[in-house]
């Protein structure tokens, strides 16, 4: 037995906090308890989290033609630091095919949020490549009150709320221990494949489950971070961290 568990060694990873840390200093500059969502994409880019191709616009004309170098189709979302929420202030447009429809959502997620948030100040809209679909997972990590850092794993995009279908852990974990987690999720078997699909790339989760824990551990700036959706492709195909929400933390842990 104690063989076994000194076989599932802690699974830390090497990053460059530094370069995380310059990202939260900025953020804090601007007096911002989150990172905007092109920042959340660089953490991800840091720690070897692949996301989609994304460029921010700041007017109609640079929308444009960031959507036409990303490639259409492309999704659409306000950056502001008074808007967290951007589904709820109408700033998030999504399956867009062509520059009229790009110039269209422009100007209605400016025309949204302006009714919605009166006050916010607009940075512009991150454009985005719209990724294939595959496996939505959910994959988080946080500073408990209780329990320190702890990682957080389950089904993700829409169903999040309604399935309540996660689990927890405290780290530093194995990845055996990380495993356990991953198979006590309820749709679990999903990842193996149903109806013909081929079994999800489930090494990349436990691989970014490993990756967060180690941010959240290291970096003492950050209390909280959320991917969702995280899209899993079949085996040997890897996935995309294609929503990324961080929370800074109050002061320095």
């Amino acid at each position: 037995r104690y063989a076994e568990e000194k076989e599932d060694e802690f699974a830390d990873f090497k990053f460059d906090a530094a370069a995380i840390d310059n990202i939260v200093g900025n953020a804090r500059k601007e007096g911002r308890s989150f990172l905007f969502a092109h920042e959340g994409q660089d953490v991800m880019k840091i720690i070897g989290i692949s996301v989609p191709k994304s460029i921010v616009a700041t007017n109609i004309e640079s929308a444009v033609k960031s959507s036409a170098d990303i490639g259409y189709p492309v999704v659409m979302k306000v950056v502001s630091k008074d808007i967290l929420h951007k589904s709820d202030a109408g700033g998030i447009a999504l399956d867009l095919d062509n520059e009229q429809e790009v110039i269209a959502a422009y100007e209605a997620i400016m025309r949204n949020c302006r009714a919605n948030v009166p006050r916010a100040v607009i940075e512009g809209v991150a454009i985005s490549e719209m990724v294939p679909n595959g496996t939505e997972m959910i994959v988080g990590a946080r500073i408990d009150g209780s329990f320190g850092p702890t990682v957080m794993v389950g089904l993700g995009g829409i169903y999040v709320e309604v399935m309540k279908d996660v689990s927890f852990r405290a780290v530093p974990l194995g990845r055996r221990e990380i495993m356990e987690m991953i198979k006590e999720i309820r749709s679990y078997p999903l990842l193996l494949g149903v109806r013909g699909e081929k079994i999800r790339d489930i090494n990349i989760l436990v691989d970014t489950i490993i990756k967060i824990g180690s941010v959240i551990r290291n970096c003492k700036g950050i209390s909280d971070i959320e991917i969702n959706p995280l899209v899993l492709y079949e085996q040997g195909m890897g996935a995309r961290a294609v929503d990324v929400r961080i929370i800074l933390s109050r002061e320095e842990r």
